[in-house]
């Protein structure tokens, strides 16, 4: 009679079938997030005040947003600090999917590189979904300044000082007009404002000589012909400013862009089926021919991201600025 074999559970084989075991779960969890989210309101945090460009395009984008998933989008300003308030809030909510940052380059990089010891990481305390919106600074000057091209303002900075506007301190318009100086070796008296308003006004009756400011804020001035414009800092040409130059173009740096850009982000460890339901539900809101529209019409460029592409954005623009400040030796108000 033949003997019965014993059974023998090897300890690989018990893990194996362990892990395979929770890898069918995960999988079956996973559809079923994607299969019911959302199934209430999502909230999108805009860390600025209610009534500017930004929160518009964030309650643009929360409309539309809203008629994809089928479930109501609210927006809820929490704004203070540059951003840094509204952005610690979102990095502390449930990983669900129904918080989410209406993050920027002032909350997600200029902040993260001048403050290093801010209530969240950039990069480890969120979920890119994707960037929504992006405008390149761009450099002018007074209308009575000499020089009326870049390579007349180049010229005549080597034998004047000339002073910069910003928004101040930190700001975006700040560190470009840095990072200007390293690509250009012109050297530019740095004189900080508590807003962009102030600072065009100043510019405009002369008391400063040059502003780096978004396009999009630009652009009026521009077409009145009220100010000198040399370049633009994008890696194309503004499309509402087509005949200004790039900063590549004119400085020989292909590569130097500086922009400012909006996008959704989600709190870390968000399950990944719920971002992607966000992210595939974002690309169609942004790629819609009138929400493109109303975004080009404000004057930005609207932007059909990945999460990657965002995540890689958010990376290297905070390395980039990082090492401004570094450099610079930028320190904030």
């Amino acid at each position: 009679m033949p003997r019965l074999q014993t059974a023998v559970f090897h300890p690989v084989s018990i893990v194996r079938r362990t892990l395979l075991v929770l890898a069918g779960s995960l999988c079956l969890s996973g559809a079923a997030l994607a299969d019911t989210f959302p199934s209430k309101a999502i909230t999108i945090v805009v860390p600025f005040p209610a009534g500017g460009p930004t929160d518009a395009n964030a309650r643009l984008i929360g409309k539309e947003l809203s008629q994809v998933l089928g479930q109501p989008v609210v927006i809820d300003n929490r704004a203070g600090a540059g951003g840094t308030v509204g952005s610690t809030f979102v990095a502390r909510a449930p990983a669900d999917g129904y918080t989410l940052l209406w993050g920027g380059t002032s909350s997600l990089v200029v902040a993260p590189a001048l403050y290093p010891n801010l209530n969240y990481d950039p990069v480890k305390s969120f979920q890119p979904i994707g960037m929504v919106v992006r405008g390149p600074m761009m450099l002018a000057g007074r209308a009575g300044l000499p020089a009326k091209t870049m390579a007349e303002l180049l010229a005549y900075a080597k034998t004047n000082r000339l002073s910069y506007a910003t928004a101040g301190t930190g700001s975006i318009g700040h560190l470009a007009g840095e990072l200007f100086q390293e690509m250009t070796g012109a050297s530019l008296v740095h004189i900080p404002y508590r807003g962009g308003a102030p600072a065009l006004n100043d510019l405009l009756g002369g008391q400063v000589d040059l502003i780096f400011e978004t396009a999009q804020f630009m652009t009026p001035q521009i077409k009145a012909g009220k100010v000198n414009t040399y370049a633009v800092a994008g890696a194309k040409r503004y499309p509402g400013l087509p005949d200004i130059p790039t900063m590549g173009e004119l400085v020989g740096k292909a590569s130097w862009e500086a922009y400012s850009w909006f996008g959704l982000v989600a709190p870390a460890n968000t399950p990944a089926a719920v971002t992607a339901v966000l992210e595939k539900a974002l690309l169609k809101v942004v790629t819609e021919p009138n929400t493109r529209a109303q975004i080009v019409a404000g004057g930005l460029e609207p932007v059909n991201s990945s999460a990657e592409f965002l995540g890689q954005a958010i990376e290297q623009d905070l390395t980039k600025w990082r090492t401004i400040v570094t450099r610079r030796n930028i320190k904030p108000e």
